[in-house]
């Protein structure tokens, strides 16, 4: 080889050399995935530019650039948990890194962290106190903390230091927005901002908000226009351009430019279903499920349209189309909390409660500003039976979106179980101010002040009820009522009879109706009502259930039977109908056919853990105690504050002389859900005897006996706590009693005993 082909040879050599040597030093790949993320960034592609960026810090999980640079693509993602995570893990790495800090900063004072975000501007104040973007964030703290004088020397200052920047003149006049004497000013600083950057498209926006506030419709729209054609794939200028056309009254042009708006932003996720979302947020539900419903078809690989398809179908009851749609999304996509949380609502429709918490919990937890989500949350906690964590959801449901009246109604139903009328007060005025036209509000205000013994205002906010909804058969009804508990029969009648005019199906306003012919002595003309109302709701099992009612106190045993069972055909869920009819089998001896009914009901609500307490009372009552203790231990296992089988098998282990600490933590449980109940009183009072503290069992017992004297039990119970607080005269009535009242039974062998232990 001639010396030229030698030199090559060895320039060949050191090239492919110095090659690897590039390949193999993790500096330079770590700079190259950098380098190649911020030209994904300048793209705008954010989540090719964040893989990169991720890639480095593979590379070198200490790289302050990275990290920095991987925080930017976070927040054009909008995933600003993880955006704070890098500009921290930014700041600590590199402290001197200040634009880190301003934008660490920004975001704490964004979350509400403003003493956070203090501490991060005083380290930049130290050290760079002219920095321009120091004192603007000095400004919005100042702001924050309602310290408006400061807050515009801050801004004023930043504009001296940069009087070019766009966005100082958009914060300065939005701090001015509220003041009248500077409307001009206002005017003038956004008109710059949008001079010094035509780009913006959001001091275009707050010029077109500020024109629209004005009633400055045509140049609203116009300066919206320009939002939009300076980036036309604006999610947020195609919203603001519908809104500003809104106010005009011009829905059709409304609907035409968000339809358009779809079509030009296909490749956006949240983009493309525009228009559904607009549907769907003024209330056209039938145009939101169509909408989405021709979306979903179209991109089946868009998971934003199928979520918002499925909680459009859940709005309107279309059970069976949302768990198709769910079903399928839950394929690929079961890790996503959000799927996850709306497989929990088909869950829930499907009678599976504690699932469905399950899943919409994790999901609120991700999402806790979702009021869809938390409003679900508190159907699914009080269908499992967990009242406080569906009134802590329905109120956050209620809290973020105010206009959310469902959450308001079902804390509406939650106070009223309980009797709590501060929940139903407040849950009344909030109501009330988010919307005054809806008639719910006045009526549960009216219950307030009924408890309150207050008729006269119950009675002014019941008529405002009427005026603002008159065919509203709540306010006539409650109404109705108050007459009654006045003695005003006849008005009282009257009322009812318009409630049921305008709901058929008022059960509660059949209820009383009934009731006052009864109390006319007025049998035949009971029936005949409830006959005729009957004809007129065939398919109302609780009519059913009034007439199963009835025909128990006829005696007519057969009749109610056959009665109850048609209002068990009609709704397989009327649970007092499966009451009734356990009741009419047990009077009638035949215990093993209420079992039957209450298994048949248990298999087809195997969440239902009163259910299961019933079983129980049902197998103690025919002597299986074995089998009645398993099914109160499986009632609590659903249901771990469920008060009948609390209460029962806390009486049973004291029975029992099985652990008296676990007997009285459950007799406590039922008390508290069941603070009027003698029995109650009963079982923790006898846990209290066998723990040695005869004093509260005796005050428990002393209320216990007034509201029940003729039980054997308590009278025994009684004697026994007097016989250990030596109060033997005491002891010897309520022993005497006790055997008086059930002279066969083994209480009254076991009140013998005692007495013979008195001597």
């Amino acid at each position: 080889m001639n010396r030229r082909g030698s030199l090559w040879v060895v320039m060949l050599f050191v090239a492919v050399a110095l090659l690897a040597g590039c390949h193999g030093d993790p500096n330079v790949r770590k700079q190259k995935y950098l380098e190649s993320g911020k030209r994904y960034s300048a793209e705008s592609k954010y989540k090719e530019a964040a893989i990169q960026f991720q890639n480095a810090l593979k590379i070198d999980k200490n790289y302050p650039d990275a990290h920095y640079e991987l925080a930017q693509a976070y927040v054009h993602l909008g995933q600003f948990s993880a955006a704070y995570g890098e500009l921290a893990r930014t700041v600590a790495l590199q402290p001197t890194n200040y634009k880190a800090r301003i934008d660490l900063g920004n975001l704490l004072l964004a979350g509400g962290k403003i003493d956070d975000a203090q501490a991060q501007a005083n380290a930049v104040m130290a050290a760079q106190p002219n920095n321009p973007d120091v004192h603007a964030m000095l400004g919005a703290i100042a702001a924050k903390r309602g310290q408006k004088d400061q807050a515009l020397n801050e801004l004023h200052r930043a504009l001296e230091l940069d009087p070019n920047r766009a966005a100082f003149h958009e914060d300065l006049a939005l701090l001015q927005a509220g003041d009248p004497t500077k409307t001009s000013s206002v005017e003038d600083e956004l008109k710059k901002a949008v001079a010094l950057d035509p780009k913006s498209v959001n001091a275009k926006l707050l010029l077109a908000a500020f024109y629209a506030k004005s009633s400055r419709w045509q140049e609203a729209e116009k300066t919206s226009w320009d939002a939009v054609a300076t980036d036309p794939k604006s999610l947020s200028a195609r919203e603001s351009l519908t809104r500003i056309i809104l106010k005009q009254g011009d829905q059709p042009r409304a609907e035409q430019v968000l339809r358009q708006a779809s079509k030009d932003l296909a490749d956006d996720p949240q983009g493309v279903r525009i228009l559904a979302d607009y549907y769907a947020g003024s209330g056209q539900m039938d145009k939101a499920k169509a909408e989405f419903a021709s979306l979903s078809a179209k991109y089946p690989k868009n998971i934003s349209v199928q979520k918002g398809y499925i909680r459009v179908l859940l709005e309107v009851k279309d059970y069976a189309t949302a768990q198709k749609v769910v079903t399928e999304l839950m394929k690929k996509n079961a890790k996503d909390p959000e799927v996850a949380g709306l497989n929990g609502i088909v869950l829930l429709n499907n009678g599976k409660a504690s699932d469905a918490v399950n899943a919409l919990m994790d999901a609120t937890k991700n999402f806790p500003k979702d009021a869809f989500l938390q409003y679900w949350l508190g159907k699914a906690a009080l269908s499992k039976g967990d009242s406080d964590l569906a009134e802590k959801s329905l109120r956050q449901a209620a809290d973020l979106n105010p206009s959310r009246l469902d959450a308001e109604e079902e804390l509406a139903r939650i106070a009223a179980q309980r009797g709590d009328m501060n929940l139903l007060s407040d849950v009344a005025d909030k109501t009330i101010a988010a919307a005054p036209r809806f008639p719910g509000g006045y009526v549960w205000r009216s219950l307030v002040e009924v408890s309150r013994n207050s008729p006269d205002k119950a009675e002014a906010d019941l008529k405002t009820a009427m005026s603002v909804a008159p065919q509203s058969p709540q306010a006539y009804l409650e109404l109705g009522k108050i007459r009654f508990t006045q003695k005003r029969f006849p008005e009282g009648v009257a009322l009812l009879e318009q409630a049921l005019q305008y709901d058929p199906n008022s059960v509660v306003a059949v209820r009383l109706l009934v009731s006052y012919d009864l109390y006319q002595k007025q049998p035949d003309k009971a029936l005949a009502r409830l006959n005729a109302q009957i004809d007129k709701s065939p398919k109302n099992s609780g009519l059913y259930d009034l007439l199963a009612q009835l025909q128990i106190q006829n005696k007519n045993l057969d009749q109610a039977a056959a009665t109850a069972q048609k209002a068990i055909q009609l709704n397989p869920n009327d649970g007092e109908a499966v009451v009734l009819f356990a009741q009419i089998q047990v009077q009638r001896g035949q215990v093993a056919n209420a079992i039957g009914a209450w298994e048949q009901w248990s298999k087809a609500h195997p969440n239902d853990a009163g259910s299961y307490a019933i079983l129980g009372t049902l197998e103690e009552a025919r002597g299986d105690i074995g089998k009645a203790e398993t099914y109160y231990k499986k009632s609590l296992q659903i249901q771990p504050e469920q008060a009948l089988a609390a209460n029962n098998l806390a009486y049973r282990m004291l029975e029992n002389g099985e652990n008296a600490d676990v007997a009285l933590t459950l007799a406590q449980t039922a008390r508290r859900a069941m603070p009027n109940s003698p029995k109650t009183a009963d079982t923790l009072a006898w846990a209290y005897y066998h723990k040695g503290t005869y004093a509260f069992a005796r005050d428990l017992l002393e209320d216990a006996v007034k509201a029940d004297p003729d039980s054997a039990a308590m009278q025994y119970h009684l004697g026994m706590v007097y016989s250990k607080l030596s109060d033997k005269s005491s002891a010897v009535v309520h022993l005497k009693k006790a055997v008086s009242l059930a002279p066969d039974s083994p209480t009254a062998k076991d009140a013998k005993a005692a007495l013979q232990g008195l001597g």
